[in-house]
This record gives structure tokens, sequence and C-alpha cells, in this order.
């Protein structure tokens, strides 16, 4: 029974690759994602790990996306995305609400190129983006290598990436990731595992400042109550 409920309470990290469109009817994001070591990452961070597909249209982020927030409340949510720009592993900053003109594999765009998720024109993660990747090239032995980046391609990628940061930018991050002939799906999906560490490193620090912080303010808050009913004696 026990481990029926350290499983319950197991913290949630969500991958996402996205499925065939245009030029890419094999998606290097999805065919890296789909290879990420699951039992490894769940044994080694005592996680539960969802790997998910997600098609190349607006329709299915706006559907899909913000119920995958609410069903799961991820401690991370990392979505993947194909470049055919992209030289190496490419990290995201942040993402537009505008301007997202492209057909999706539907032929469809958002209504008014507009973002159906509510918040400020730009949004950027809260994630120490430049730290994971200098982390990512301090660490890896192979010939990938991670940079950040502040365009995120006003497509799918950047909408998706809009979306979950409309919910939480504190766990949530995009990246980009090179088409197969520069890296192979099982250089890439090692590469997503390294980064996925160390973010989640990164939000389990962030999570545990924020509760000091709040168990901090809680003693404060006892204290004045207590000193201000012994000045009412």
């Amino acid at each position: 029974m026990s481990n029926d409920l350290d499983f319950l309470f197991k913290p949630l990290v969500l991958v996402t690759g996205f499925g065939p469109f245009l030029n890419h009817p094999v998606n290097a994001s999805w065919e890296a994602v789909k290879l990420i070591n699951k039992e490894m990452l769940e044994t080694k961070h005592n996680i539960e790990l969802v790997l998910l597909e997600i098609p190349v249209t607006y329709e299915n982020v706006d559907e899909f996306v913000p119920a995958l927030w609410e069903t799961h409340t991820p401690k991370l949510m990392i979505h993947v995305g194909v470049s055919s720009e992209a030289s190496c592993m490419t990290l995201e900053t942040q993402a537009h609400r505008k301007g997202y003109q492209r057909m999706d594999y539907f032929d469809k765009c958002p209504a008014n190129h507009i973002c159906t998720a509510e918040g400020a024109i730009r949004l950027h993660t809260k994630l120490n983006v430049e730290r994971i990747c200098k982390e990512f090239n301090g660490s890896c032995s192979d010939d990938t290598s991670a940079i950040s980046s502040k365009d995120a391609g006003r497509y799918l990628c950047e909408y998706i990436y809009y979306t979950s940061l409309s919910v939480d930018n504190t766990r949530t991050l995009f990246i980009h990731v090179p088409d197969i002939p520069k890296y192979p799906s099982e250089v890439t999906a090692r590469a997503l595992e390294k980064i996925l560490e160390l973010t989640l490193e990164q939000v389990i620090e962030m999570d545990s400042s924020k509760e000091v912080t709040e168990k901090l303010k809680d003693v404060n808050l006892d204290d004045n109550g207590e000193n201000s009913a012994q000045n009412n004696l």
C-alpha cells in the first residue's frame, strides 16, 4: 500500500514532442522524445515521467495543453520542437502572444494570429536558461552542445511555449532540437535527458527556496501576532 501512496505523490514531469508537418514527415522532436529513458529517469529522480506527442495544430495546443496542466499539475513541463536552422540544442527563453501567421497541419491559423492563452505580449521563462546551457556544455562528453535563444519562430513551437508559460513560467521550458541529419535521434534523446535533469534540479531548488521563504513569513506573522497580543494585555 505504501508503494501505491509513494507513486501517487511522485512529482510528475511532462515532456512533449511534435508530430509530422510540412517538410518534416518524421519530426525529429518526437523521434527523440520517445527514446528518452523513462525508467532510468523515474528511478533516479523518484518522478513520474510522461512523454506525449502533440499534433502540429493550434487547436490541439489550445485544447490539450491547459488540460495537461490542470490534470497533472506537473513539477516540470518541457516542450520539444524541431528547427531546421538549429545546429545544437537550443533553449528558448521567451514566447510572444501575437504574430502567428503560418498555417498549421490543417491549414489553419489562430483568429487574428493571436494565441488564445491570456497573458502579456511577451512571456519569459523564470528558469535560468543560461545556467542550464553552461552546466550542459560543461558536462557533456559527446558532440552535443546547448545555447539559449530569444526567437522561438512564431509557429507551433512558440505557440505551445506561450500557452504553457501563461500557466506557470517558473517550471516551463521549450527546446528546439536540430533535424535528424545533424543529430541522430539517440544523441538528441541523451541530450534531452541531461537537460531535463539540470532543469528539474533547478525547479526543485526554486521550490525549496520558496517553501523556506513562506515558512519564515509564517513565523514572522506568528511572532507579530504574539507581540500584538502581548501589547494588548
